[in-house]
C-alpha cells in the first residue's frame, strides 16, 4: 500500500473511532442527569419528612446524597475531558492547548494514582502558548510521560506536573518523589514507549530530558516549540 494510501486511511480510522467515542459522554450525560434528578428529588423529599425521621437517619441520608452529588459532578467532567478528546481524534490541523491536554491525561489515569494512593498536583498559568502538533501525538506523549513517573514513584509519594513559556516553546515537566526503591522492569532503560517518544520529540523538533537529583527526585522534561505557521 502506498504510503499516502495509508496515511489517510489511519486518518479516516481514526476519525472512525472517534465519531464512535463521541457518543458516549452524550449517553453518559443523560443517565447523570436522571441521577441527579432523582438525588434532588430525594433530598427534597427528606426535608419534608424531617419532622418524623431520626436526626441521625438524617445526617446519614444528607451524607448519601452528597456523596451521590459529588460523584456525578466528577463524572460530568470526565466526560466534559473525554467528549473533548474524541473531538480532536483524527484531526492533524488542530492547534491543541496544551492545558487542556494536560488536565484530560492527568483525569484519565486518576483511577491508577488513586490506588497508588500517589497525590497529583498540577501548576500551569491560565493561558499557554498554543503548540502546532497533532493534538493525539501531543497527548500520547504527556499520558506515556506521566504514567511512567507514576510506576517509578513509591506508593504514598507526590508527583507534580507543570507547563510554562519558555524560548518560544511550551515546557511540560512531571516531577516525582520519592522514588521506588527498586527498578520499574516494565519501564526500566530505553524500552518501546521512551523510544517511540524520542523519535516524535524530535520530529516536532523538541527536546526530552530526564534527570535524577540526589534527593530521590526525577524530573522529565519535555519541551515543545510554540505555534508556527506551516511550510507551504
Amino acid at each position: 500500500m502506498e504510503p499516502d494510501m495509508e496515511e489517510r486511511l489511519r486518518q479516516r480510522r481514526l476519525t472512525f473511532i472517534g465519531k464512535v467515542l463521541a457518543d458516549i459522554p452524550a449517553d453518559s450525560r443523560n443517565h447523570l442527569a436522571v441521577i441527579q434528578e432523582s438525588a434532588d428529588w430525594l433530598g427534597e423529599r427528606l426535608l419534608e419528612q424531617a419532622d418524623h425521621v431520626a436526626q441521625e437517619d438524617i445526617e446519614k441520608y444528607g451524607e448519601i446524597l452528597s456523596t451521590i452529588k459529588r460523584h456525578v459532578k466528577i463524572l460530568n467532567q470526565k466526560n466534559h475531558y473525554l467528549d473533548r478528546f474524541t473531538r480532536r481524534i483524527g484531526t492533524t490541523s488542530f492547534t491543541p492547548d496544551p492545558a487542556e491536554i494536560i488536565t484530560e491525561a492527568v483525569s484519565f489515569s486518576s483511577r491508577s494514582a488513586r490506588l497508588r494512593k500517589v497525590a497529583v498536583t498540577t501548576e500551569m498559568p491560565e493561558t499557554l502558548p498554543s503548540i502546532f502538533h497533532d493534538p493525539g501525538l501531543v497527548y500520547f506523549l504527556v499520558s506515556i510521560l506521566f504514567n511512567d513517573m507514576l510506576e517509578r514513584v513509591e506508593g504514598g509519594g507526590k508527583i507534580l506536573i507543570q507547563a510554562q513559556s519558555a524560548e518560544k516553546a511550551v515546557l511540560i515537566e512531571v516531577e516525582g518523589h520519592p522514588l521506588r526503591e527498586s527498578p520499574v522492569p516494565a519501564l526500566g532503560g530505553e524500552n518501546r514507549h521512551w523510544s517511540m517518544c524520542r523519535q516524535l520529540v524530535a520530529r516536532f523538533d523538541g527536546r526530552l530530558e530526564t534527570v535524577t537529583s540526589d534527593n530521590n527526585t526525577r524530573r522529565t522534561s519535555l519541551f515543545l516549540p510554540s505555534k508556527r505557521i506551516r511550510d507551504t
